[in-house]
């Protein structure tokens, strides 16, 4: 026995999951062509080992209703089309022990640490696991019971998971259908961040090593070869989109692919059928409706597509590529109502629709002259003053923003129901009411006037309550958090950032701040664990990296420095702040004029691209480079004595 363990280069076990994995490990390694005896001997080692792992044991004796229930959930979970399948799980759930007061909290303790290892689950299951023991809006208990990064997996898995089709799979899903899981899950994330190399070596393993199929595979091949510069790659990929439509015509993921790349080919003919085909199994699909729309769009439908788009910012308001098709269609809708504006045939719907083309096309000015032009009646009260106050908001014109945001704020607190899609819409926007007074609010007292903070804070806090769209609550406290960044008070914004990883685990902005906040306060491990979770998010992204750095800096940690500076590297990871921060680590461990030049030459090229909006750092921040440049220059002359 010890033998065949010996070739996989692991300890003796039981776990199929450790044996697959390092039969994996060695496979690099051994090259069936160059060396085919050392292959069959892995081989024979892995199916040896297996064999050992599946060898029944003696059921334990006396198991407890608990350890007994989580045996049965490791079975139905081995068997992969029942652990699918959510009404397996309901029935399991069903079952007095889960329900009772005397073991039901044993009991969902432990299926919880059963989660831990057996994840891999559709999204419907989790929505009964999440229904049966509490996920959803529990973290603060359930952190009192696990680690930190392992409740917010559960947050996030149970709310947002669904990027695989558990059902498309085909082939013998008995073995390794888990490890193939976790290796598409790394080609989609190589294939979005336009890593191509990586993504193409994970697709080659994965074709060269399991038996599964899933179209998912091939969906991710056809974009790596659309994305490619050669035109008949191209082709191919686009030739695989065709035919997994054809296959798959209500397949959301894989017919929303097709259509993107039919639009971009500019072959339109039947694309609306498509989503359609898609539509009637995903009426609510987000993907397939705005798919829909720029067909609709590109048909010359211009006011039905605005419509559509409009809704459609209801549930993504910050959407780019929404934006860009809304500012298509306003500028048709635009050249058909300023004719009319001009010789004054417009009514007040009319002004309102041309103030908000204005308005959403960026032509301020525009839009605040025609609504100076006239007094708003009963019904455009309301809407008068959003559009009003929005616009001087954008301009940053605070003072004339909060004229126009309270009353619209009032107006809102007014309404009731009446069923109508207009009504609706006003009555949702609640919470972006109290979010604009409290921005135009916080402007003020941040550039030097009265006010209080507190006041502000409590706006905010009405916005959360009030605002139905989980992104936007999301974004309203990262608004309080920079306001209280940018007043320095970093106890504060720490306890906001907490807030905000409360709501959304997986929101990367509040590690960032959370890290910063903990660094001036002296939280120095927290320093530490947030550059973690950060880096394990995005390990691309250089903040994380310039936090850490700034701290091992101020204890004089220089080979720390060093770790950090070629761990960046590694990860492809650049930026202004964190170029700055080589330079002055080059200068404190320079041993010659050579080094404290090479350092300098840095500086230099930061201080004349010069600083602008789309910087990292603050312009404030930026003057440090001036600061370690002239230390540097002090330095040499020092030399030169």
């Amino acid at each position: 026995m010890n033998d065949f363990f010996n070739t996989l280069g692991i300890e003796a076990t039981k776990e199929e999951k450790k044996i697959k994995k390092a039969y994996r490990a060695r496979l690099h390694a051994v090259n069936p062509e160059d060396d085919p005896d050392g292959f069959k001997r892995l081989r024979e080692a892995y199916e040896e080992a297996l064999k050992y792992a599946r060898q029944k044991e003696e059921e334990p004796e006396n198991l407890s209703p608990a350890e007994e229930f989580i045996s049965r959930c490791e079975q139905l979970y081995k068997d992969f089309y029942r652990r699918i399948d959510e009404q397996e799980w309901e029935k399991l759930f069903s079952e007095d022990i889960c329900i009772s007061l005397e073991s039901g909290e044993e009991v969902r303790q432990r299926f919880l640490v059963f989660l831990m290892e057996n994840f891999r689950l559709p999204s419907p299951v989790w929505k009964k696991i999440d229904q049966t023991f509490s996920i959803t809006g529990n973290r603060k208990e359930l952190l009192e019971l696990f680690p930190e990064p392992y409740v917010d997996f559960l947050q996030q898995v149970v709310r947002y998971n669904g990027a695989l089709n558990y059902e498309l799979f085909e082939g013998d899903v008995s073995e390794d259908v888990d490890d193939y899981i976790e290796h598409y899950h790394k080609l989609r994330q190589y294939a979005d961040l336009g890593m191509r190399k990586e993504a193409w070596e994970e697709y080659h393993f994965i074709e060269a090593n399991y038996d599964i199929c899933h179209p998912y595979i091939l969906l991710e091949k056809a974009r790596l070869l659309y994305s490619d510069e050669e035109r008949e790659k191209q082709e191919e990929g686009g030739e695989i989109f065709r035919s997994l439509a054809k296959k798959y015509p209500q397949e959301e993921r894989i017919v929303c692919c097709y259509g993107r790349y039919c639009q971009e080919k500019d072959t339109w003919d039947g694309t609306i059928a498509l989503y359609d085909a898609v539509l009637e199994a995903h009426p609510e699909s987000f993907l397939a409706r705005t798919g829909k729309m720029e067909s609709i769009l590109h048909e010359g439908r211009y006011r039905e597509a605005r419509e559509s788009i409009l809704d459609l910012l209801e549930e993504s308001p910050v959407d780019e590529r929404l934006v860009a098709d809304l500012n298509k269609a306003n500028v048709y809708v635009i050249a058909e109502l300023e004719p009319k504006y001009k010789d004054s045939l417009l009514d007040q719907d009319g002004l309102m629709e041309l103030a908000w083309c204005y308005y959403q096309n960026s032509r301020f000015e525009d839009g605040i002259a025609l609504m100076d032009g006239f007094v708003p009646d009963e019904e455009h009260y309301l809407d008068y003053h959003n559009l009003k106050g929005r616009i001087f908001l954008t301009v940053n014109k605070d003072a004339e923003a909060l004229e126009h945001l309270v009353p619209w704020l009032h107006a809102i607190q007014k309404l009731r129901p009446d069923g109508t899609k207009k009504t609706t819409r006003q009555m949702a926007r609640l919470g972006y009411a109290y979010y604009t007074i409290a921005s135009a609010k916080a402007d003020l007292i941040l550039d030097g006037q009265e006010g209080s903070l507190l006041e502000v804070m409590d706006y905010i806090e009405k916005a959360v309550e009030a605002e139905q769209d989980f992104s936007q609550k999301v974004s309203y406290y990262h608004t309080a958090a920079d306001i209280w960044r940018r007043k320095k008070e970093y106890a504060k914004m720490f306890d906001i950032c907490d807030k905000i990883i409360a709501l959304d685990p997986q929101y990367y902005p509040a590690y960032l701040l959370r890290q910063e906040a903990c660094l001036y306060l002296g939280r120095y491990q927290e320093v530490i664990n947030d550059y973690q979770r950060a880096t394990a998010l995005y390990p691309y992204h250089a903040r994380p990296y310039c936090t850490l750095i700034r701290m091992y800096l101020s204890f004089g940690e220089q080979d720390r420095v060093k770790d950090i500076l070629q761990l960046a590297k590694e990860n492809g990871a650049n930026s202004d702040e964190l170029e700055l921060l080589r330079a002055r680590y080059i200068a404190i461990r320079a041993k010659s004029r050579k080094d404290l030049e090479k350092a300098l030459s840095i500086l230099e090229k930061l201080e004349k691209k010069g600083w602008s909006l789309q910087s990292e750092m603050d312009e404030e921040e930026w003057a440090e480079i001036v600061y370690r440049k002239a230390q540097i220059l002090t330095r040499l002359q020092e030399e030169t004595r």
